[in-house]
Parts: C-alpha cells; structure tokens; sequence
C-alpha cells in the first residue's frame, strides 16, 4: 500500500513527536522533509522555523556542525519579518550550536541578542532560561565573576520569582553586601 503523501505540517508535527520521543533521527529527517517542503511553496518563515527545529534535534543527535549550518541565519529572517520572538529563539538555538563547536565568544554574544529580545517581548520565563544559560557559558569559559554577575541582574530584574529562584537571588547578593555594596 503507498503512503499518502503528508503536508508540511504534517510532516512538522510528525517530527515534533519523534522529537520528545527522543527519536531524534526521526525528528532530523522529519524537520528535514518540513523544511524542504515549505521551500518548494516559497513559506520563508517556515522554511527558518524548520530549520531552527532541525538545529536543535541535530544538536542531540551528536551533529553540531550541521546544526550550526542550520541555524545560522534563521534569526535574520524572523528579525525581518518581525517577529522578535522567534528571532530571540533563534538566537538561543544559535548560541547552543556555537557553543557545541567550541565558539564560545560568538556563543556568548548570541545569547545576549536572546536576551535582549527576550526583554523586548517581555518573555520572562525564556529570559531567565537564556539568563540562566549565559551566566553557565560564562562559568564554562572561566569567567565565574561575570557568571555570577549575569545571574545576578537577570534575577534583580525579575519582579516575581519562584522560590528556587528567590532563594538564588538571596544567596547571590551575600558576597555584595559583604563589600558593601
């Protein structure tokens, strides 16, 4: 029996499945024939979403270089479109394949582009991950002042936090108040 022939958005679902399944090879391929797909009927925006997908599901698969091809440029196109969000997103997906390939300044810089957006669409909950994110690259590339730092003023700017994150932001301030700042 031949299989009908799937949309783009079939095949996008299909890969979001496989994706939180952990089958991430299924995933690649899925994201893949997506994105191919919605480049056929000219869908730029879909074609950049797809592609960011597929960074993320190489990146687990153990395929950062390829990852990092993907999504080198999907944030310029939703910078273009706009949509700052989706372009924050990028960003972040772009800091973590940078960083799998052992560029971590340009890594950094992503992820304060991410950050930036984040704070213009006033999306906290990916703010703090993407604060949170930076401030561990900046302790994985030996800078743990910074990292604390970064932490630090990613939390002080949070008016609401949970108690993980309350707690945190306590700790934190100890080695400030201490030198009397």
């Amino acid at each position: 029996m031949i299989e009908p022939i799937k949309s783009p958005s079939e095949l996008a679902d299909g890969a979001k499945s496989a994706f939180e399944r952990g089958d991430f090879d299924l995933a690649i391929e899925g994201f893949t024939a997506a994105r191919d797909s919605y480049q056929e009927s000219g869908e730029h925006l879909l074609v950049a979403e797809m592609s960011n997908n597929l960074s993320v599901a190489l990146l687990q698969a153990g395929a950062p270089e390829q990852a990092l091809a993907e999504v080198e440029q999907t944030h310029q196109v939703f910078l273009a479109a706009p949509d700052e969000f989706k372009a924050a997103l990028a960003y972040g997906n772009l800091a973590s394949a940078l960083e799998a390939v052992g560029q971590r300044e340009k890594a950094e810089e992503a992820m304060e582009q991410a950050i930036r957006l984040f704070k213009e669409v006033g999306d906290k909950e990916h703010l703090m991950h993407s604060v949170r994110a930076l401030s561990e690259l900046q302790l994985r590339r030996g800078r743990p002042l910074d990292a604390v730092s970064t932490m630090q003023n990613g939390l002080e700017q949070q008016p609401k936090l949970n108690v993980k994150y309350n707690l945190l932001r306590r700790i934190l301030s100890i080695p400030s108040r201490l030198m009397g700042r």
